[in-house]
């Protein structure tokens, strides 16, 4: 399915002497074109200076419950985008490729440079024309980097950028000429010493180039650029000079016209062309033409160049294609580009999406999964409190593949709020937290940590603009030190004073991790008017909304723990919650809270008491006592929900509720009546070995 590439660490330093070596002997003054590139193509180089992170799923137990992965590369911006495309896909790479961020002409050719023998593999990253961005700085020191190739000129790309990476002991070779066509030709001759074939784009766009760049990078094709209208001198004498004999035209007329096709044609070159009548059928043409490793597909916006730039090289390891796909999502339902997904999903067990929901939003990323602009959502809980065995196990229950019945774990990661607002790990430190991130995700889910808090504690933190920000630094600390998709908030017993606050929290935790792709969602309690649940004031629907991916609105409940014996989310009363919900929030946000756990009540007292259980011990627990369990229904529920009354081993007079495959199947076709983005299940702990084959067949029914 997925290959290894992780190299001995003796590989590695094999290679990097080999390489250090190359380059002492052939040390050229800063600024000065790197040539003879292919001189250092040895038996060695078979090896990779740059290291990186395999396309390798961990499998945990069963391997079928392995399925499809989707991971997103994202950043506060550009620059951050391309260095965490870098920083999750290499250990180590000890020669970079720099280009510049803001324009792309001297960078088109650099995926071919930055994937060959020369550069060894290594990532592109981009700054800055004027500065070197630190981010940029500290991911080289990370990946131990010796030499940058700079592509471009001082106008491009500065002397200050060259002399802080002097100064930084990192060795520089800039690879620029008098033009862009010029440029890109030093780049490929240097990249590429002798080739039959070679690649012609626009030198004045550049989504032609970001379609073709990983598969010319990936089998060392060269990739020259052209005026629209006339052949450049420089690009012609670099055809020349690698050998080239037959050049494949990217891009209809108007990107590369007749006129250069015949002059290619008149210097005795052959001459064919891949094209759509646009930047998106042409990007499928190629798909199509071309022979590319599908188990991985990247996917990046077709309407700005960076974040494919750097993905290109990612894309190139592999011979993976890049899908450049627009920004509005009704655009996309229909295209030939959602019909090339469609039509090869089966294939794909990777999709790496490069760039955050501002670039590539929630919707796009649905219809690059399932086809579908809001596909449902099975949120599934993973546990409230559980250690690291039991939340392996809670995954072993699960029947066929995981991804097909649960899109979105959530597990209890974070201890309890202090009272400056911030929190730490429920364990000891973040080696378990990363794990059962890890392990999640490998299993094809995304993984979303909650953070809970109540009463007087959460009241104080959501008053106070300072504490607030102590949570949402501690948020994001979780979320980027386990590699999380997003954080989820749950935040209850609160007081009226909290709504405001509440609302705030989310909002600057939307601001801060949604730029970086990740999911930010809160739990609500249930309502069914503005003013039946006055207690409930401080969850303000509406507001929440616009600061939130998804709503998980906990419609159960309806009788409690201390409340007289009744189902705990009956029908009639989720579907009175949805309907109010619908009125205050888009329905594709919302997740039905759907509960795995029943009760059993008895008297004390004046009141009630009453234990929980799931389905699989409420069945022994009748048996057991002998009990015959039945079903209470009503006109609006002819379906029902499972009961029994029976006397303890205490000699207690005892009325259970509980849920089953059918009580939980008509709670489910509310998902069609109300148009819901999905569910949030609560929670994975009820469900075991004997009650999982009832519940995620179900799911995995109503899901898809």
């Amino acid at each position: 399915m997925f290959r290894n590439h992780f190299f001995s660490k003796q590989s590695y330093h094999i290679w990097k002497e080999i390489i250090k070596g190359k380059l002492e002997n052939k040390r050229l003054d800063a600024g000065k074109l790197f040539k003879k590139g292919a001189a250092m193509v040895t038996a060695a180089a078979l090896l990779t200076t740059g290291a990186f992170f395999g396309s390798v799923i961990p499998t945990y137990g069963d391997s079928e419950s392995v399925s499809k992965t989707f991971e997103r590369f994202a950043g506060g911006n550009r620059y951050e985008t391309a260095v965490d495309i870098s920083s999750k896909n290499w250990i180590e790479a000890y020669n970079v490729v720099l280009a510049r961020g803001d324009s792309f002409p001297d960078a088109l050719a650099g995926a071919v440079l930055a994937n060959s023998a020369v550069v060894g593999g290594g990532p592109l990253l981009l700054t800055e024309s004027k500065r070197l961005r630190p981010e940029v700085l500290e991911e080289m020191k990370r990946l131990r980097t010796n030499s940058v190739f700079i592509l471009g000129g001082t106008g491009a790309i500065s002397t200050e950028v060259e002399e802080e990476l002097i100064d930084n002991d990192i060795q520089v070779y800039r690879i620029d000429g008098k033009n862009r066509y010029e440029t890109a030709a030093n780049i490929s001759t240097t990249a590429v010493e002798n080739s039959s074939q070679a690649f012609l784009v626009s030198g004045t766009a550049f989504a032609d180039a970001l379609s073709i760049s990983s598969y010319a990078a990936s089998n060392g094709i060269p990739l020259l650029l052209t005026d629209p209208k006339q052949l450049p001198a420089a690009t012609l004498d670099a055809l020349e000079r690698m050998g080239v004999t037959e050049v494949t035209l990217i891009g209809g007329e108007g990107a590369v016209s007749a006129g250069v096709a015949d002059e290619l044609t008149k210097a005795g070159y052959s001459v064919d062309r891949l094209s759509g009548s646009n930047r998106f059928l042409t990007n499928i043409e190629i798909m199509n033409s071309l022979n590319f490793n599908m188990d991985k597909v990247v996917v990046a916006t077709g309407m700005s160049f960076p974040d494919a730039l750097a993905g290109s090289v990612l894309a190139a390891r592999e011979n993976n294609p890049i899908v450049l796909v627009p920004q509005d999502e009704n655009a996309m339902l229909d295209s030939p580009t959602a019909s090339y997904l469609n039509n090869n999903r089966e294939e794909v067990n990777k999709f790496s999406i490069l760039g955050g929901w501002g670039v590539i939003n929630y919707k796009i990323e649905n219809i690059v999964r399932t086809g579908k602009i809001n596909p449902r959502i099975s949120l599934q809980f993973w546990d409230g409190y559980a250690n690291k065995t039991t939340y392996e196990n809670q995954l072993n229950f699960v029947t066929g593949s995981l991804s097909d019945s649960i899109h979105i774990l959530v597990p209890n990661l974070a201890g309890g709020l202090q009272n400056d607002g911030s929190f730490a790990y429920r364990f000891s430190s973040a080696e378990t937290p990363r794990y059962l991130v890890d392990l999640g995700q490998s299993y094809g889910a995304r993984v979303v940590p909650m953070v809970m808090g109540s009463g007087k504690i959460a009241d104080s933190m959501l008053t106070d603009s300072g504490k607030r920000g102590n949570f949402v630094n501690s948020a994001v600390k979780l979320v980027q030190e386990t590699n999380a998709d997003g954080i989820l908030v749950d935040m209850e017993a609160l007081s009226d004073d909290s709504e405001e606050g509440l609302t705030s929290l989310m909002k600057e935790l939307y601001e801060k991790l949604h730029p970086k792709g990740k999911l930010v969602m809160v739990s609500v309690m249930s309502k069914t008017s503005a003013t039946a649940q006055p207690w409930y004031d401080e969850y303000n629907y509406r507001d929440l909304a616009k600061y939130t991916d998804y709503i998980q609105i906990m419609s159960y409940d309806k009788h409690y723990s201390t409340s007289a014996p009744g189902p705990i989310a009956p029908v009639e009363w989720v579907r009175e919650v949805m309907a109010y919900a619908v009125t205050e929030i888009p329905s594709e946000q919302i997740l039905m809270g759907v509960p795995y756990y029943g009760r059993t009540w008895r008297t004390e007292g004046n009141g009630w008491v009453s234990k929980t259980f799931g389905w699989a011990i409420a069945t022994q627990t009748a048996n057991q006592f002998g009990a015959v369990i039945t079903r209470h229904t009503t006109p609006s529920d002819p379906v029902g929900v499972p009961t029994f009354k029976y006397v303890d081993e205490d000699g207690y007079q005892r009325t259970a509720f509980f849920d089953d495959r059918e009580s939980w199947g008509a709670k489910l076709d509310l998902l069609d009546e109300f148009a819901l983005g999905g569910i949030g299940g609560w929670s994975m702990g009820w469900i075991n070995e004997v009650s999982a084959p009832e519940l995620y067949p179900l799911l995995k029914e109503r899901m898809n």
